[in-house]
């Protein structure tokens, strides 16, 4: 089965950090990713594979804005299988929230030292459905509204049947007794009796409803949530 790791490297291929003032390219990235493009690193000590990744780790640093801001880092999982120690980790979302170059760079720490690759950018392109566009609140918006309805519709659903099983319940344990019927009603029962109409018993009637009734109405008791193809659909209906 298809992984995408190559598709979504975001260097084309993994960093290969030798030396620590290796020179690293800038990257291409996207706003719109969601935990889209990936960094990879592989270490090697002078052209020497590590083998092992006991001890160390490795983290990514990025700052939205140099200079002014503190920055952040997220840790970089090892990945197994590989020649020498390999490290990958997912752009996070809160480094692509602006479009233009970002600050980035390595860290790798081993028994209590930290060592800093040299820094490399991370071009930021604007997503192309942008959320932080003017007219994005409106159109949200509007979206909010139609999901707000559809809960709304949801909720009514699951309320009618809910009366429609009381109803049913109801009228499953209502008991008309012979004495209570009118004499045509009687005397129509017992011109259906003669010509070998069978009733259904009590019996009969609790079968049916445990077998048939019961169940459909339990079903519309669970009618599932909006799902992301419900709110794409919206979208297509307020981007027509």
């Amino acid at each position: 089965m298809a992984t995408l790791d190559s598709f979504r490297e975001a260097t084309g291929e993994p960093i290969q950090l030798d030396l620590a003032n290796g020179y690293i390219a800038d990257i291409r990235l996207n706003a719109g990713d969601i935990n889209g493009r990936t960094i990879t690193v592989e270490l090697t000590d002078n052209g020497t594979p590590i083998t092992s990744t006991d001890g160390i780790t490795c983290a990514l640093a990025y700052n939205t804005a140099p200079g002014s801001g503190l920055g952040d880092r997220v840790s970089m999982p090892a990945v197994f299988g590989t020649t020498t120690a390999t490290y990958r980790v997912a752009v996070p979302r809160k480094a692509l929230q602006h479009a233009g170059a970002i600050l980035m760079g390595i860290e790798v720490s081993v028994n209590g030292t930290r060592t800093c690759s040299r820094n490399f950018h991370g071009i930021v392109e604007r997503a192309v459905f942008d959320a932080t566009a003017p007219d994005a609140q409106d159109q949200m918006g509007v979206l909010d509204k139609l999901i707000d309805d559809a809960n709304k519709a949801v909720k009514n659903a699951v309320s009618a049947a809910g009366e429609a099983k009381d109803a049913a319940d109801a009228a499953r344990t209502s008991v008309i007794e012979y004495r209570q019927l009118s004499d045509d009603c009687k005397a129509k029962i017992a011109a259906s009796a003669a010509i070998g109409v069978v009733f259904a018993t009590q019996a009969d009637i609790d079968a049916q409803y445990d077998s048939v009734i019961a169940p459909a109405l339990s079903d519309a008791e669970t009618i599932p949530p909006l799902t992301q193809s419900d709110i794409d659909w919206a979208l297509d209906i307020i981007n027509r």
